[in-house]
């Protein structure tokens, strides 16, 4: 049985949460959130740092110290995200 299935969201490491990933690259997509409601709009630009080719950022590493905004994926996160919507 793979680790998500056993874990809740909480329960996984940093880099258990990293292998989430399926590179799909939303995460790099320049949003705009409205401040009344919290709704979040993706827009068609992305990240200077993303390969659109590969549909990967090109320094990934140092990603959070190159992109002020960055966002870093977590269960903190995801819980403060659930309790908006």
């Amino acid at each position: 049985m793979a680790f998500w299935e056993e874990k809740g969201l909480a329960e996984m490491s940093s880099a258990e949460w990293e292998s989430l990933c399926d590179g799909c690259a939303r995460c790099c997509m320049i949003k705009l959130e409205d401040e009344d409601d919290g709704t979040v709009y993706h827009t068609s630009m992305v990240c200077h740092l993303l390969d659109i080719e590969a549909c990967r950022c090109t320094r990934y590493a140092e990603r959070h110290q190159l992109v002020a905004d960055c966002i870093e994926f977590s269960a903190d996160l995801v819980r403060i995200r659930g309790k908006k919507t």
